[in-house]
């Protein structure tokens, strides 16, 4: 028993300092992958995934240790969105996101191909520099444009935005029409899409005259092209 009982002490310290280990990044636990989670990036490709309306993702959208990244460009340079090949309706979307000052981005879900950009057809979330973005141009960026806000439709209550440079923690859930946006554990946003308020809402923005945004009840996810810099990791699906 003397020496039976240090190496059972031994075995113990090692599987609960194997249970307390931070989780590797793009890869699900044996808990997520029984509750039905799937990965949308692998970490080291870009397989899943493809250019929106067939945009060469090629010297764009790239891979590097473990991470999604747009490469920033010039100014005036073609938007080339990223979009899954797969189509979702109902989901529990999470990801890691970060940017570099100035960075405009943005998450989208429920999109379909044809219009000239994806946002024309699904709602965002948006991925921003919420006091950089804008800077010195005289043109604030208020809560309505905020991260993790529902893009120029329903303002994100709080600011829960790590400073630049640092991971933030996105989450989208769609039921039906009823949506929650999260940030780094806090809910940002919740509406109804089509509700007498989201009409309201959307009658009053920029999106008024876009006839098709939020009437496919399913489609692709994608992130936004907006010229900056951005990254994503993580990136994990949970249909419902």
């Amino acid at each position: 028993m003397k020496i039976l009982v240090p190496s059972l002490m031994a075995t113990a310290l090692f599987l609960s300092a194997c249970s307390n280990a931070p989780q590797a990044d793009n890869a699900l636990s044996s808990t997520e992958e029984g509750d039905g989670w799937k990965l949308l990036f692998n970490g080291s490709s870009l397989d899943g995934w493809r250019g929106y309306n067939g945009s060469s993702l090629e010297g764009i959208w790239t891979t590097d240790a473990g991470v999604m990244h747009l490469v920033g460009r010039e100014k005036g340079s073609p938007h080339v969105n990223i979009i899954t090949e797969g189509v979702y309706e109902d989901f529990d979307l999470r990801f890691d996101w970060k940017v570099e000052e100035g960075t405009n981005s943005g998450v989208m879900f429920h999109i379909g191909e044809g219009p000239k950009q994806p946002y024309l057809t699904g709602p965002e979330y948006q991925v921003l520099d919420n006091f950089g973005f804008r800077s010195g141009k005289g043109l604030p960026v208020g809560p309505i444009e905020h991260s993790a806000s529902n893009y120029s439709i329903e303002p994100a209550v709080s600011d829960e935005t790590k400073p630049i440079g640092e991971w933030n923690s996105g989450q989208i859930v769609v039921k039906g029409d009823h949506v929650q946006y999260w940030l780094n554990g806090v809910k940002t946003a919740e509406y109804e899409m089509h509700s007498a308020k989201w009409n309201e809402q959307v009658a009053n923005s920029k999106f008024k005259n876009w006839k098709d945004l939020a009437t496919l009840g399913k489609g692709h996810i994608g992130l936004q092209d907006h010229g900056h810099r951005v990254w994503f990791r993580n990136l994990k699906i949970k249909e419902l």
